[in-house]
């Protein structure tokens, strides 16, 4: 449900809850009860998305950074540089 969001750049649980059809606070509930939170899910989701942007499909790092609903591709650059311990572009060479 998250994946199709990303590029619109509206993800929120309260969007994710209504797609699925059920409340805000009923997702909020199973996701603890795994042990998670709607943050964690996002998180994990953008990273698994950025690894496969980047690296099998080749997409350019500014189109990557908007289509996992980034403001600005620094915000990724950031946030790649945390998921994976390098830079987007030093991802691309190794």
């Amino acid at each position: 449900m998250i994946e199709p969001l990303l590029d619109r750049g509206v993800v929120s649980i309260d969007i994710v809850a209504r797609q699925i059809g059920i409340s805000r606070q009923t997702l909020y509930r199973r996701l603890k009860s795994e042990g998670v939170t709607f943050e964690d899910v996002l998180e994990a989701k953008r990273k698994q998305l950025a690894i496969r942007y980047l690296g099998l499909d080749r997409v350019p790092v500014k189109v990557a950074a908007y289509k996992l609903g980034f403001s600005d591709p620094a915000a990724f650059s950031r946030a790649f540089k945390r998921w994976t311990g390098v830079n987007p572009s030093l991802f691309r060479t190794a």
